[in-house]
């Protein structure tokens, strides 16, 4: 547990305010509009959130900038604010590749290559936290790629999942 939790250090930067029940919550629409805004989506892509995200609602304009090409920094402005990372899934960003026989069939392999952008996953305790990361090295679906975390430059070892994530090895 205490290794998840190192990795975690500084990624979950929602309010660390003693929030009353009183508080409102922010409305998770406008936090996914900001993130495909800020990597000029088109409608198709979609903005990752946790449906369960529970964040005091930011009484300020939300800004949004691309953390890297798949994956969008929205913050509120508020004091104390809060910082989310969102990963944006866009259609047609896998990587297809040739089988290795002579058809001319052509499987949906997800791979990535040193460099490529990824979307870190972690599961603790029913809550999952999906961050951006860069890869370090190739790997295909199901095989184990080092990536570097975009927060914190942390090199973590993960699964790259039939969906293009990295599920983080602990």
């Amino acid at each position: 547990m205490q290794f998840s939790w190192n990795i975690l250090s500084g990624l979950l930067l929602a309010s660390a305010c003693g929030c009353a029940a009183a508080q409102a919550q922010q409305d998770l629409q406008p936090i996914r509009a900001a993130a495909l805004a800020a990597l000029q989506a088109d409608a198709t892509a979609q903005a990752m959130i946790a449906p369960g995200l529970r964040l005091t609602a930011c009484s300020q304009p939300l800004v949004a900038v691309p953390s890297t090409p798949a994956v969008a920094e929205v913050q509120c402005p508020d004091t104390p604010g809060w910082r989310l990372y969102v990963p944006v899934r866009k259609p047609g960003t896998r990587i297809v590749r040739a089988l290795p026989d002579h058809s001319d069939s052509v499987a949906d392999a997800v791979t990535v290559k040193r460099g490529d952008p990824v979307v870190l996953r972690v599961s603790i305790g029913g809550t999952e936290v999906r961050m951006g990361g860069k890869a370090l090295g190739q790997a295909s679906a199901g095989g184990i790629v080092n990536v570097e975390n975009d927060s914190s430059h942390r090199i973590i070892r993960g699964r790259l999942a039939a969906d293009g994530t990295v599920e983080i090895l602990n």
